[in-house]
């Protein structure tokens, strides 16, 4: 008989390799980080630990694979074959939740550079260029639209209220969120976008939120919208993203997400100074192993008890 194992990728604390331990006896734990994969019994494999695809192909479809469950590091679940693990009935967990800090501190750290004319002094710096602008934005006060209410949507909203702005959460049903003074459902956003001074992108990428910000929205923003990405790329349609800078719609765009990633050379968003780049460090977070390992161990507990996982499952329908 095949030796159960569960496979590491996301390097571990010598604590939590030995909770896991005291938790499966039964499995054996491979330390994918130290390990070759030429020398990993894929057959074998019952569980992976910090999955973002490695070996998709081999561990999936293979006949012989016994996968039965994967956790994985990623909030985003959309570069997996999704339709593939659900027909092979495999279990998805993602790392939703262990980036709302990070992330929503960079949301506020992207918007500063602006408002505050950080980003300009700093590449002011750079050729010893004392300006000293006469004019510069508070975030105090201003309107903020958060479009994707989930964990991260809700520390966004929270650090919100701390600059006294107004919210605006935006989610699939309008229900109710801590932090949000309205709450629209995404097919009103088209509608209800002039509210906002400030648009935080922060959607997954799926069928329906594919291109969400294309021309049409963009179009309907009010003159000189703040707009920040750190959802998903292909959540927004570039051409679009630059046409509505060029004619005044967006008066900055501070994006760590993109359609091709990494951002290519010849793309035309490197050399605007209405554009901030980050390449896609928001969710880089210095509790990341402490975060996602809880997550890990409490559904591990549910699984080797045969309950259904508690924390981040994944719908395939809805593909997040």
């Amino acid at each position: 008989m095949t030796k159960k194992s569960i496979l590491l990728i996301q390097e571990t604390t010598t604590e939590q390799l030995q909770a896991l331990k005291e938790l499966a006896p039964e499995y054996e734990l491979i330390k994918g980080w130290e390990t070759d994969w030429e020398d990993i019994s894929l057959e074998s494999i019952e569980i992976i630990y910090g999955w973002t695809g490695q070996y998709s192909k081999e561990l999936v479809e293979n006949e012989k694979s016994h996968l039965k469950w994967a956790q994985g590091k990623a909030a985003g679940v959309d570069f997996l074959d999704l339709e593939k693990l659900k027909q092979k009935n495999i279990l998805l967990t993602n790392g939703s939740g262990i980036h709302s800090v990070p992330i929503a501190e960079s949301v506020f750290g992207i918007l500063l550079a602006y408002a505050r004319g950080i980003q300009k002094a700093v590449k002011d710096q750079q050729t010893k260029t004392w300006d000293q602008v006469d004019e510069l934005m508070e975030l105090h006060g201003k309107t903020i639209m958060i479009v994707g209410t989930g964990k991260i949507g809700v520390e966004v909203g929270r650090l919100a209220k701390a600059f006294n702005m107004k919210t605006i959460g935006v989610n699939r049903s309008g229900r109710d969120v801590e932090y949000m003074d309205q709450l629209i459902k995404q097919p009103e956003l088209v509608d209800q976008v002039k509210q906002a001074d400030i648009v935080i992108n922060i959607l997954p990428h799926t069928d329906k939120t594919h291109y969400f910000f294309n021309q049409d929205t963009f179009s309907q923003m009010k003159e000189g919208t703040l707009f920040v990405n750190v959802g998903r790329g292909p959540t927004v349609k570039t051409d679009d993203l630059i046409a509505a800078l060029d004619n005044g719609q967006l008066a900055f765009a501070g994006l760590d997400v993109f359609e091709t990633e990494p951002l290519p050379e010849e793309s035309a968003l490197w050399n605007r100074e209405d554009v901030l780049i980050t390449p896609h460090i928001t969710g880089i977070a210095e509790q990341f192993k402490k975060r996602l390992f809880a997550i890990f161990e409490e559904n591990l507990k549910a699984y080797l008890a045969e309950e259904k996982l508690p924390v981040n499952l994944i719908d395939y329908d809805q593909q997040y």
